[in-house]
This record gives C-alpha cells, sequence and structure tokens, in this order.
C-alpha cells in the first residue's frame, strides 16, 4: 500500500481551484514544466508523491503538446492508482518554453482517476479553440478570471 506525504487536502468539488493556478511560473525545460505541473497538484493533494515522475515518463512516451501554445501533461495509465481524486493546475509561464520545438506558455496538468480524463480534455478545448478566451488565459493577471473561464468550459 502506497502512502503519501503530502498533507491532504479535503476534495475539491471544482475540477480547478484558485490554489492550482500559477500566473508567474518559471521553467527552464519541459521535463522542468512537467515536474512543476506534478509538484502542484501534490500540493494540492489529488495526488500521491508517486504520480509526479509518472507525468514525466508519460511525456517521453508522447508528447502532451496540445497546439495553441498550450501542453497538457499528466500520467501513465498505470499511475491513476495515484491520483486521490480529479484535478487540474493552471500553470502560464513568464517565458516560452520550448516543448520538443513547438512553444509552450501555458501547462494545464491532469489528474484523473478512471474514465473522466477524456472528459476533461474534451471541456478544456472548449476554452483553449476560442482565440479570445484563449489569449486571455495567457494574458490576465487575475487568478480568479482564469478560474472563471476554465470553470466555464467545465459547465459546458
Amino acid at each position: 500500500m502506497q502512502f503519501s506525504m503530502a498533507p491532504r487536502l479535503a476534495m475539491s468539488n471544482q475540477l480547478i481551484q484558485a490554489a492550482g493556478i500559477r500566473i508567474a511560473a518559471t521553467a527552464s525545460s519541459r521535463e522542468e514544466a512537467v515536474a512543476l505541473c506534478g509538484k502542484t497538484l501534490l500540493e494540492l493533494g489529488a495526488v500521491n508523491s508517486e504520480y509526479v515522475p509518472a507525468m514525466w515518463e508519460r511525456e517521453q512516451i508522447i508528447s502532451s503538446f496540445m497546439g495553441e501554445g498550450v501542453a497538457m501533461p499528466h500520467g501513465t495509465d498505470a499511475s491513476r492508482q495515484y491520483v486521490n481524486f480529479d484535478q487540474l493546475v493552471f500553470l502560464r509561464f513568464e517565458n516560452p518554453i520550448d516543448w520538443d520545438g513547438q512553444m509552450v506558455r501555458a501547462c494545464i496538468g491532469i489528474a484523473a482517476n478512471g474514465d473522466s480524463h477524456g472528459d476533461i480534455l474534451g471541456n478544456l478545448a472548449n476554452v483553449l479553440i476560442d482565440d479570445d478566451k484563449r489569449e486571455e488565459l495567457f494574458s490576465t493577471q487575475s487568478v480568479e478570471r482564469i478560474l472563471q473561464l476554465l470553470q466555464e468550459s467545465e459547465e459546458e
């Protein structure tokens, strides 16, 4: 049986919460950005520590770059056992990161248990394909506005 050393937080009924949004994140590489997403999910209590390296393992299998300056790192299928509850984190980088030849401005780290993973990606697509909303995600200084934009996608 695996135990997490992270503090256990109450499960949020929100797929994303203000505590999981970083508007001025810094990372010098794709590996560092993925690790930062995992660390943020761990801090929220959404995952056990075993999930974090599984995110990089998955990234090495297939890139999480989704286009339009966004990557969505998440763990391997086998690592779902380390997910305590479904959660997203949003990290916007001060400087774009080279993501295997593509420039990434923001990462949406995903912790998903079971089959909800596909639904999460589908919900996020509504915001990411809208040029105005996506640009607002990249430019607003308001954590509350980012939360609102991403929760709109959750509710649609």
